[in-house]
């Protein structure tokens, strides 16, 4: 199973509640709240073999929105004037 791992600009961290539901570091600015999952070399040989990932989301009711992707890949949907910024998107003053 991935592990979430505290990673450059994660800010806070969201409480597990159980033996199943582990803490996990994240970036969050009232938009966005992003983690950062580490795999074992197993899974990530799965992951090359297959191409795939699969998400579990402990409500049994819904799935909130959910963007996967790499740290690239992230940043590019969520950059703010925050933490990760992208030049020339934030107001100077």
């Amino acid at each position: 199973m991935g592990k979430p791992i505290p990673f450059s600009g994660s800010n806070t961290n969201l409480l597990g509640n159980n033996r199943d539901v582990q803490d996990i570091p994240v970036f969050r600015n009232g938009v966005h709240c992003v983690s950062c999952w580490e795999f074992t070399a197993a899974e990530l040989a799965e992951i090359l073999r297959t191409g795939r990932v699969f998400v579990v989301v402990k409500s049994g009711q819904t799935q909130p929105p959910i963007f996967a992707g790499t740290e690239t890949t992230v940043r590019d949907v969520i950059a703010d004037c925050g933490v990760w910024r992208k030049t020339g998107d934030c107001d100077p003053g």
